[in-house]
């Protein structure tokens, strides 16, 4: 990553370096409908956090296209002047983050969160071990500069049959795997969404990518929906896109 480049905004961790992201998409404030109380909380925890304020790891949580990647994306451009930029991380690279550390430390003029996008854990899996001990619990202390950002489409990010199961080795599994959930101090959901508001999300998009609304546009927007499998922000966009063809 390119430390006096404005224009990057975010890079790529491979566990030895830092590749440049140079093609982000622009996602505004006003370009995320009906998740304000979301945006809310997230802006000023993140305004906190380039501040030197109190502020907590986030664990952005919920429906399959609901806005968790854009929000990520959103907050990028809009702290893009006061130093913000992000690090995707691959969580198989999660033994090298003290590396990254090493690296991220000393450059005072900007703060970085560590994107690790999509994750979750079955009760075979020991990376959430890694993961925890990492985020709040091992020696070294979490630069100031770094914050954990994480997306899951589960809440608790382990599955539900851990979470039901009365055995008491299963759950002492859960309640391990649990402490990881703990350790993200923040956690915003992001829920389904009604028919009212998918339809104003797919008038936006139909508005922004075709300039106008054809003929019928309700109906077609709501069968689309059922033909993938339910109402999301990223379904309607997808349908403004398909409208254009």
């Amino acid at each position: 990553m390119d430390n006096n480049s404005k224009t990057i905004l975010a890079s790529r961790w491979t566990g030895t370096i830092l590749e440049n992201i140079t093609h982000i998409e622009h996602v505004g404030v006003d370009d995320l409908l009906h998740i304000d109380n979301q945006k809310q909380i997230a802006i000023k925890n993140i305004a906190n956090f380039i501040d030197k304020k109190p502020c907590l790891n986030m664990l952005l949580w919920g429906e399959r296209g609901s806005g968790k990647s854009s929000l990520i994306k959103m907050l990028l451009h809009k702290f893009d002047n006061d130093g913000l930029r992000a690090v995707e991380f691959p969580q198989e690279k999660i033994i090298t983050t003290y590396r990254l550390y090493s690296k991220l430390r000393d450059r005072a003029n900007s703060s970085f969160i560590i994107c690790f996008d999509d994750i979750s854990f079955d009760e075979n899996d020991i990376f959430y071990r890694k993961f925890k001990s990492i985020i709040e619990g091992g020696l070294e202390k979490q630069p100031e500069n770094i914050m954990f950002v994480a997306t899951t489409n589960k809440r608790h990010l382990i599955k539900e049959k851990a979470l039901m199961s009365n055995d008491i080795y299963d759950r002492d599994i859960c309640n391990e795997q649990m402490s990881l959930y703990a350790r993200f101090g923040l956690t915003i959901g992001f829920y389904p969404l009604n028919t009212a508001h998918y339809l104003d999300i797919a008038k936006f998009y139909l508005r922004k990518i075709c300039n106008k609304l054809p003929d019928n546009w309700e109906k077609k927007a709501e069968n689309f929906a059922i033909n993938r499998g339910g109402k999301s922000a990223r379904v309607a966009k997808q349908f403004a896109i398909y409208t254009n063809l």
